[in-house]
């Protein structure tokens, strides 16, 4: 997929509450909450899935599509209709975001990757890649016949 979804967000009035629930309900480890980010607490990175955040404020529910140029896809929403909520912001040295909402009032982000998640994928992605045996053609000989099998009439 060209721009998966890459990240979601939980955020409500009690964040600790939130965090204690999905906690509890799933069995999901989670960072210390920062309060400078809203009580903002993070998954710790799972094996599968994507990952997410829980913290405080205003109800929603929201997720993060990635993008290489978040501001190419911010002029592409808002010109098929999205508001911006949030433009293309630095929330940390490898983390950059836009937040927007889609024509029927839906919260949704466009994330950048940040260049140490690439090159883990890419590290993960090629340990477990398998070598392939390489073809008769490959190895730069003919294929040579199977020899049938003899039958007595």
């Amino acid at each position: 997929m060209a721009n998966p979804v890459m990240w979601f967000e939980i955020i409500g009035k009690d964040s600790v509450g939130l965090q204690n629930f999905y906690r509890d309900v799933f069995g999901w480890k989670l960072t210390p909450p920062v309060k400078e980010m809203g009580n903002y607490s993070m998954l710790e990175r799972p094996e599968v899935g994507i990952g997410g955040g829980i913290g405080e404020g205003d109800a929603r529910t929201s997720v993060y599509v990635e993008c290489a140029d978040p501001q190419r896809f911010v002029d592409r929403a808002v010109a098929a209709g999205a508001t911006v909520l949030m433009p293309v912001t630095a929330i940390t040295p490898t983390t950059t975001i836009a937040m927007l909402l889609d024509p029927a009032g839906n919260t949704f982000g466009v994330m950048k990757p940040s260049p140490l998640a690439q090159r883990k994928t890419t590290k993960r992605a090629a340990a477990k890649a398998k070598p392939r045996k390489k073809t008769t053609a490959a190895r730069g000989r003919k294929p040579v016949a199977k020899a049938k099998k003899r039958t007595r009439r």
